[in-house]
């Protein structure tokens, strides 16, 4: 590495952090720069520089942030997104996003993903065919206003096959991943209220629909008990550590900190956008903010994992409450 160089240093991890596994980062940058593959070896290693206008055209082609890489102090952020309006294969793709960099992040050794839960983690839905369709439902017909939606009802069977499998994948991923989880007693009312909505909207195609998406997402409050007493997310080492706690703290918006464990990743922020979309970014400073934040958050937060077994019976009794609320709505209207 050239020690006058630092910035690129940083750029190149960042590049590296964003390019898919399964690309040849050199052979890509060779055909887009307009250059020999000994010639990008060169500037990965840092033992020459790229040129302003090679990390202008590299960083649209990949979507890097460089606004961290030089006054980590800056006031100013760049953030990336994934666009949801401009074409109806948007959603699609953006659920891919999400199960392929989960699925990649679940196999580096000592990643962590800290999530400040105003809502479920989405990826918690995923696990249960019918919830899972419904949230999709509600994203595409609800936030999106996909035509393909507009005058139907729900059913799961109308929310196409491939989404429910690319959605398991990702449950499948965030469940081998370790995680720390802040929630409060109003972070599953996010999703009872979709539910009601629709009902009283009249968008299910029956009760009975609704009384199974109801009764996934008990099932889900149990995975979520299950995950809080053995501490894991599942039954062998194959899972992820799991940590949750309870805020007293009102949280405010979803936010996510994942932590690259034994990899030359940086450190990513994830902040909830436009309902259920996010914005991410790689800044160190953003980072560090979020960091001291969720640290925060949790040293006026109980813990409810491991043998917190009083505080843990009065949280979820406080969760089940809420959804015989809805289900009685459901079952008397």
């Amino acid at each position: 590495m050239n020690a006058e160089l630092p910035f690129q240093e940083k750029f190149v991890k960042q590049l590296k952090s964003i390019v898919p596994a399964n690309l040849s980062l050199a052979d890509e940058l060779a055909d887009l720069l307009k250059v020999s593959t000994d010639s990008v070896y060169r500037r990965l290693r840092c033992q020459s520089a790229f040129s302003f206008d090679e990390v202008a055209i590299i960083s649209s082609k990949f979507g890097v942030s460089i606004d961290g890489l030089f006054n980590t102090d800056a006031l100013q952020v760049t953030f990336n997104f994934n666009p949801m309006f401009e074409s109806t294969s948007n959603f699609g793709k953006y659920l891919e996003w999400y199960a392929k960099y989960l699925t990649d992040l679940s196999k580096i050794k000592g990643a962590r993903i800290i999530f400040a839960a105003e809502d479920v983690p989405l990826f918690r839905h995923f696990k249960y065919k019918t919830l899972s369709a419904f949230k999709s439902f509600y994203w595409s017909k609800a936030v999106l206003n996909n035509e393909f939606f507009i005058g139907k009802k729900f059913n799961p069977n109308i929310v196409p096959p491939e989404i429910i499998a690319i959605n398991q994948q990702t449950y499948e991923a965030y469940s081998q991943i370790d995680s720390v989880e802040i929630w409060t007693e109003e972070t599953i009312l996010s999703t009872l209220k979709q539910v009601e909505f629709f009902w009283e909207s009249d968008l299910f195609e029956n009760r009975d629909q609704a009384l199974v998406v109801i009764e996934e997402i008990r099932e889900m409050l149990e995975e979520l008990k299950l995950n809080c007493e053995k501490s894991s997310k599942g039954n062998d080492s194959n899972h992820g550590h799991f940590t949750l706690y309870s805020s007293e703290v009102y949280i405010g918006n979803n936010a996510v900190l994942i932590e690259p464990g034994e990899s030359n990743l940086l450190e990513r922020v994830f902040l909830g956008y436009n309902t259920f979309n996010n914005i991410s970014t790689f800044n160190a400073s953003i980072a560090k903010e979020t960091k001291l934040w969720m640290e925060n958050l949790i040293k006026k937060s109980l813990l409810l994992s491991g043998t917190a077994e009083k505080q843990r019976a009065k949280f979820f009794k406080k969760m089940d409450q809420h959804v015989d609320v809805l289900e009685k709505l459901v079952m008397e209207s």
